[in-house]
């Protein structure tokens, strides 16, 4: 009984001389708003349907973890993302009747609390080894917020690689900022290598502020600015080819002449792996 003990006690105290942890991390991530997404009228937050798979982005992430508590944990990160959307890609034929695509660069900074609701436990060093492997497991939610820089770009024209800055443009007759802000609600697991070293995967969405990441929020600003008259439907096929047809589609969404809906903020997705390094894990224990 003594023996069973003794790990316990020594993993109720170790966390405390192991509470901070430095950390990198690269994935994907997902653009969730007005433009490109699925066959029906965009849908929101952690919706599958309207991930656009063809226009996964790539996501760099670093910063520190500090454990507040043994099972609660803060931690600041900073991140860059590319987001894109094509009305091109999606399955629905109004979106392709509006045939708007977007991309942008993506800086982000802020901070997420990790509560773990399977426990995190330090690697003792005793000759259990069930007890060691049940240790190396945990996981957790997290919430968390920051601020974000954004600028929205276009083609002038599509496949010319010529990009321009569209929020100057003011497409729909209002002006609105390059930086904005988020929250996050996600789910995340780590798994011990070794007393130093850890591999996690996060996998959560920030919910935004801003309607405007892909330019897009609500009704075009008149007739013969040069947008309200993309009435084309415009068709990638597998190969990458495009065709454009004389063919009229619904407007977007059904029955609205509208460039987006102003109903929802716009949200991306982030899945990432990350590997943790600990820089403070001297701890003595007398070894069993």
């Amino acid at each position: 009984m003594i023996l069973l003990i003794i790990p316990m006690l020594s993993d109720a105290q170790r966390w405390r001389h192991e509470r901070m942890s430095v950390y990198a991390g690269v994935g994907t991530n997902f653009f969730l708003g007005d433009l490109g997404g699925g066959t029906k009228d965009a849908s929101h937050y952690f919706s599958l349907r309207d991930i656009d798979w063809i226009y996964t982005r790539p996501v760099f992430s670093a910063g520190i973890r500090y454990r507040i508590l043994r099972d609660l944990a803060v931690k600041p990160t900073v991140s860059y993302a590319r987001l894109r959307a094509d009305d091109a890609q999606s399955g629905s034929y109004g979106r392709q009747s509006r045939n708007l695509w977007f991309r942008t660069n993506l800086w982000e900074a802020g901070a997420q609390f990790e509560y773990f609701f399977i426990k995190e436990k330090s690697l003792g060093r005793y000759t259990f080894s069930s007890y060691r492997g049940m240790n190396k497991l945990s996981a957790y939610v997290s919430l968390g917020g920051g601020g974000f820089y954004y600028n929205p770009k276009t083609e002038s024209v599509r496949g010319a690689k010529d990009w321009v800055a569209l929020r100057p443009m003011q497409n729909e007759g209002v002006s609105y900022s390059s930086f904005a802000g988020y929250m996050s609600l996600g789910l995340g697991m780590k798994y011990k290598l070794n007393e130093r070293w850890a591999l996690g995967l996060d996998i959560s969405n920030r919910y935004t502020t801003t309607d405007y990441l892909d330019d897009a929020h609500d009704s075009y600003i008149a007739k013969g600015n040069g947008y309200d008259d993309r009435h084309l439907v415009s068709v990638i096929d597998d190969s990458g080819n495009v065709t454009v047809t004389d063919q009229l589609a619904p407007p977007y969404p059904a029955g609205k002449t509208m460039r987006g809906d102003p109903a929802y903020n716009d949200a991306y997705l982030f899945t990432i792996v990350t590997g943790y390094y600990k820089i403070n894990s001297v701890f003595s224990m007398p070894k069993y």
